[in-house]
């Protein structure tokens, strides 16, 4: 299954389907069942489970160009670097895909070859509200349209393939919301960082810089055992069930095995 040969003539939409139904909790037969929608004649009875899923995860990162693959790259880009990072982050009424604290929070916007740009601009607006610096990782066919619709302190990273380029810097963000930084906090957050709950008392006794830098300690003490798990048992986790990973901190060999 692995050479490039078989996979530049496999049916991409039958791709886009496994992707769909994949689950990294998934057992034996649905794993054969997944890879036989793209290789009906093989025989995957004599694989085991370890090796259904590295099949599995093989076919999604070389021909698909889907988020998961992107979010793989954020991990590879950081996990030896000095910094806590996270997925899949509530900001106001959008989620943002990958956040790097380290003295600064970073996020990173996907939007994939599959991707619209529909709800892009009230991301963009959003994210703004509460990180320093911000990013939107695109496709390339996305880079016109989307330098009209978000603020030019944003960077943008393109991605095509196995390359990416930077288009351009984040700058440093001057609209930090620190109201809003303070309710993607829980109050147990709230009464370590600030020794009270009450988010209109704390806007009153704490200015924008002193909440700015309580609230990065917030994030990295939040996700920061989750993140050192992924880095620590990255060569056992597939690259397409790292998000998973991050969010069940499970050891890999009770899921592959």
């Amino acid at each position: 299954m692995g050479n490039r040969s078989q996979q530049t003539v496999i049916d991409y939409k039958a791709v886009k389907e496994v992707v769909k139904c994949y689950n990294t909790l998934d057992y034996g037969p649905k794993l054969r069942e997944l890879l036989l929608m793209i290789y009906p004649k093989n025989n995957f009875n004599k694989c085991c489970k370890l090796e259904l899923h590295r099949r599995l995860n093989d076919l999604i990162l070389h021909s698909y160009d889907g988020e998961q693959v992107l979010k793989y790259e954020l991990f590879k880009e950081f996990h030896n670097k000095n910094v806590v990072a996270a997925y899949e982050i509530k900001v106001k009424s959008s989620r943002v895909d990958f956040l790097t604290i380290n003295g600064y929070t970073t996020s990173f916007e996907i939007k994939s070859n599959l991707d619209n740009l529909d709800k892009l601009v009230k991301q963009s607006v959003d994210y703004l509200s509460a990180f320093e610096f911000n990013n939107l990782v695109i496709h390339e066919r996305h880079l016109k349209k989307c330098l009209d619709m978000i603020p030019a302190n944003f960077g943008i990273i393109t991605v095509d393939k196995d390359q990416h380029s930077f288009y351009r810097k984040p700058k440093f963000n001057q609209h930090l919301n620190p109201a809003v930084q303070l309710s993607l906090l829980t109050k147990k957050e709230l009464l370590q960082c600030f020794s009270s709950a009450n988010q209109e008392d704390i806007l009153i006794s704490n200015n924008t810089t002193t909440i700015n830098d309580l609230f990065k300690l917030a994030l990295k003490d939040r996700y920061r055992s989750r993140w050192e798990f992924i880095v620590e048992h990255r060569k056992d986790i597939m690259p397409i069930d790292i998000q998973f990973f991050f969010n069940k901190n499970i050891k890999p060999a009770h899921i592959y095995s």
